[in-house]
């Protein structure tokens, strides 16, 4: 019984340094770990500061963006009235030019000798517009005399004094 007691006297202080060593094997193994996960930890920390700082840049671009596109926006409504207000004055010109040529086109005929109807129905001129047309050919021809103003014959036989009061008046 003595050997079994001196070989498991023996055998003890083995298993017990044994079971030390795995124990200080497992505690180192455990410290790395731990100083490893640590060091991940921290760069994923930093990784998200930056990634932070980048959502941060990207949505002041955005913000500038879209202050950038509210300003386009106005100018192209601003563009649209413009272009609204052009295409009006446009069409505005083409319908007085058309009236220009009908004028033209008539005072042609009246100087070639086209009588009153022959206005109104080929240029679609009012009677009175087209006896108006007439007259005023007559005129520029020579074949009708063009009467005095009246308001100038009458200055020119007033007195100084009064052609100044006329002219005040009509200031006014």
């Amino acid at each position: 019984m003595l050997e079994l007691f001196q070989s498991n006297v023996l055998g003890l202080p083995l298993i017990a340094g044994g079971s030390v060593f795995v124990v200080c094997i497992l505690l180192l193994l455990w410290r790395r770990n731990r100083k490893g996960l640590q060091s991940t930890i921290d760069r994923q920390r930093q990784d998200i500061r930056h990634f932070e700082k980048e959502v941060q840049k990207a949505n002041n671009q955005l913000l500038e963006v879209r202050s950038v596109v509210v300003g386009l926006g106005q100018k192209v409504s601003e563009q649209q009235d413009i272009i609204q207000h052009l295409h009006e004055r446009v069409t505005e010109l083409e319908h007085t030019d058309s009236d220009s040529r009908l004028y033209s086109r008539a005072s042609k005929m009246v100087q070639l000798g086209a009588d009153l109807n022959e206005l109104i129905e080929e240029c679609e001129l009012p009677k009175a517009e087209a006896e108006l047309m007439m007259s005023l050919q007559n005129k520029l021809a020579g074949k009708e005399k063009v009467p005095p103003l009246s308001g100038a014959a009458n200055t020119a036989k007033a007195k100084p004094g009064e052609q100044r009061k006329r002219r005040a008046n009509l200031k006014r």
